[in-house]
């Protein structure tokens, strides 16, 4: 923690955090990556002395110190039903209910800053901003989701930084990345130059709501995540031909049809809150075999916080989440992965180093400390007698 004579001589800043439009923020949507982010941010930053408004939909569990209803829980259920609609014109809004209630369905399906949903989420954002921003010296918008957001905030007197970059569309001068390798391949793609106000801090975890599990059950193996290809689960389709004796569980949101093929697979429908600790602390070992050069992979360091194994691919941000050997073991080939499967059933892993590395590294309190270092640095682009990079304060805090 921040010691109290710094924090008293340091400005109040003010965050300004906008819900995913699509999901409440509560436990209930902690499927969502993105929304788990904004749920355990505002708990996040309030320790270390920062205020934090939070501007979502009413029954949210924001942890805040302001908590805004955009809209009532009714008005968003019917925005979310019209939002299928517009996006399917095909569907009946008798159908379009029944899909919305479907929890197999991908959450990321809403995710058109055009849909009737967004549209109007943010212009009830902009009224609300313009109500409680005070000044560029002392108030930042965080915006934890590409360009959802923009309508609100064009135009508008507001510093912006996006919060949590792990998608492909980061446009703002100021980003925080959750992973170097995002970060790299960014400003490749852009073809710049690394940026002085660029960041990286990785994803965040409340590690009291996982639990160590030593006595998993010895034989089954489990994913997490969307069911999809390019989240690898032709690889685990592949590696359980291979290993009929090994239970395999694919557990997420998705059509899981098309991976079933095997006797020795099993699907698993979306989980949230305690279960997640409950059904990764089951598994012997976790598979993400992510095709894509993923830009973190979430599950991957919830595992690890259950003390599993985690037996993935060797690129994007699982470069930076498992420690080879250690905490799990990073493939190539499909022997590659036989072999880690047969490692971790084996019991070659230290479940009780696995749990106290990741907490060591992705507790949300210990990363409060990353994100006030950037907050503090950014907002001294703004405030003249700081004179922007060539302040002569830093804030960096060895700790």
């Amino acid at each position: 923690m921040l010691h109290l004579g710094i924090m008293a001589s340091r400005p109040t800043i003010r965050l300004h955090v906008p819900a995913i439009p699509y999901t409440i923020t509560r436990d209930e949507y902690s499927h969502d990556a993105y929304t788990g982010k904004v749920k355990r941010f505002g708990p996040m930053m309030r320790s270390r002395g920062f205020e934090v408004y939070h501007y979502g939909i009413e029954t949210s569990e924001s942890g805040a110190t302001q908590q805004i209803d955009l809209m009532t829980k009714e008005e968003w259920t019917v925005l979310r039903v019209k939002t299928l609609q517009w996006l399917d014109p095909t569907l009946s809004y008798e159908a379009a209910i029944q899909k919305n209630t479907d929890s197999s369905l991908i959450i990321s399906t809403f995710s058109n800053w055009s849909s009737p949903l967004v549209k109007e989420f943010n212009k009830r954002l902009r009224v609300e901003l313009q109500k409680h921003y005070r000044g560029k010296a002392t108030d930042l918008v965080c915006l934890p989701l590409e360009r959802m957001h923009d309508d609100a905030i064009n135009g508008l007197p507001v510093v912006v930084v996006e919060s949590g970059i792990g998608y492909d569309t980061s446009c703002k001068d100021f980003r925080i990345f959750e992973s170097y390798s995002w970060m790299s391949k960014t400003l490749g793609i852009e073809k710049k130059s690394p940026q002085n106000y660029w960041f990286v801090i990785p994803n965040f975890y409340d590690t009291k709501e996982f639990k160590l599990s030593v006595s998993p059950i010895s034989n089954r193996v489990g994913f997490l995540g969307r069911i999809c290809d390019v989240k690898g689960c032709r690889v685990i389709v592949e590696i359980a031909k291979r290993m009929p004796h090994v239970e395999f569980v694919l557990c997420g949101q998705g059509n899981p049809t098309p991976f079933l093929t095997e006797p020795n697979i099993v699907y698993k429908p979306p989980i949230h809150g305690a279960e997640r600790s409950d059904y990764l602390g089951s598994c012997v070992a976790l598979l993400a075999p992510t095709k894509y050069l993923e830009p973190f992979g979430g599950s991957v360091v919830e595992a690890q916080l259950c003390g599993t194994p985690v037996i993935t691919s060797d690129w994007g941000g699982m470069s930076e989440t498992v420690e080879q050997f250690k905490s799990g073991v990073r493939c190539h080939t499909l022997a590659d992965y036989c072999y880690a499967v047969q490692k971790a059933i084996d019991g070659a892993f230290d479940r009780t180093y696995i749990r106290e590395r990741a907490v060591a590294k992705y507790d949300m309190f210990l990363i409060a400390k990353d994100y006030d270092y950037v907050f503090r640095s950014l907002l001294d682009v703004f405030r003249p007698e700081k004179n922007g990079w060539y302040s002569p304060d830093s804030h960096l805090v060895m700790e």
